[in-house]
């Protein structure tokens, strides 16, 4: 075996920094602001971030595959001449928001203009998101042990209101290209769906903390609990060092935060994975935060120059 010192650092030889595009196709700056914190811990050397907010007047609260459509509608014309002078994009907006698609066509087009044109790279958070807890999850195929455990490990949502359930378990069907699961083929899915608050993105922020820590963990218990498998306890109840084995089993070995405002809720859903599994199955469920994801892909594109 050998081991590589790289020399000199990143730092300083001479790398130039990789400048990301930060889009919150909403019209809430306080939204805007809780990202940069979000985006800061991740600590990439040699990064620069530009944050953008929709210009009012815009969508205040994206609840829809339409307000998704319509904020893209208003984004647009104001993002595309900011695409010359950065290598990435993210678009901080929990959906198979439009955006992704036409800023990709956009970055196309001006490299079609000058092949010494430097590529440049965008996803969204839904999509990073995805891909993050497809490479987190078990790729074993659950082993089938004769007790109703041929299963396959898997990754679902929490998002805000009721109509992202079918909005995100077709966006994600569409994403990697698979027909929704039959009853005999559900098992086998590597994505259980998704379980909503009940809250709209701006709520998560307006309404009392603590009962919006209520309902992201109530979501989820009932998402752990789409995945159940074999025997288990049924989950709940307080955490009083009870071990796993007097809990639930599940399958979700990965749950997205599935809005940018769930920015800092990350700790209610361990707390509620550590109740309906138990401490060490549910200590080591992967929240994954979207923003995070997105940010740590694109750097990785960019720097990697795929």
């Amino acid at each position: 075996m050998t081991t590589f010192d790289p020399s000199p650092s990143p730092s300083t030889a001479g790398a130039t920094p990789i400048r990301i595009l930060i889009i919150n196709p909403n019209t809430s700056r306080h939204m805007t602001d809780a990202l940069r914190p979000v985006v800061a811990s991740l600590r990439l050397p040699l990064a620069d971030y530009t944050f953008f907010t929709c210009p009012a007047p815009g969508i205040p609260s994206i609840n829809s595959p339409a307000d998704a459509a319509e904020s893209a509608r208003i984004c647009l014309p104001h993002v595309i001449p900011l695409l010359d002078t950065h290598d990435c994009v993210l678009v901080a907006c929990y959906s198979q928001h439009p955006l992704v698609g036409q800023l990709k066509r956009e970055c196309a087009a001006l490299k079609s203009k000058s092949r010494s044109a430097p590529k440049k790279y965008v996803t969204g958070i839904f999509e990073a998101s995805v891909l993050a807890s497809l490479a987190l999850v078990d790729s074993s195929d659950g082993g089938g042990d004769g007790d109703g455990d041929d299963v396959a490990p898997a990754f679902g949502i929490v998002s805000t209101g009721k109509i992202w359930e079918t909005a995100l378990q077709g966006a994600v069907e569409e994403f990697l290209g698979v027909d929704a699961p039959t009853p005999h083929s559900r098992s086998r899915s590597r994505f259980v769906g998704c379980e909503t608050t009940g809250l709209n993105a701006s709520e998560l922020h307006d309404l009392d903390g603590a009962e919006v820590r209520a309902k992201m963990m109530d979501a989820t218990k009932r998402l752990l609990r789409r995945g159940k498998i074999g025997g288990g306890g049924g989950g709940g109840g307080s955490n009083s060092g009870s071990t796993s084995n007097s809990r639930s089993r599940s399958r979700v070995q990965a749950i997205c935060l599935g809005c940018a405002g769930m920015v800092g809720l990350d700790d209610a859903v361990r707390k509620a994975c550590v109740e309906e599994l138990g401490d060490e199955v549910g200590d080591a469920v992967y929240i994954v935060d979207g923003v995070k994801a997105g940010v740590g892909m694109l750097y990785g594109f960019a720097r990697g120059g795929f």
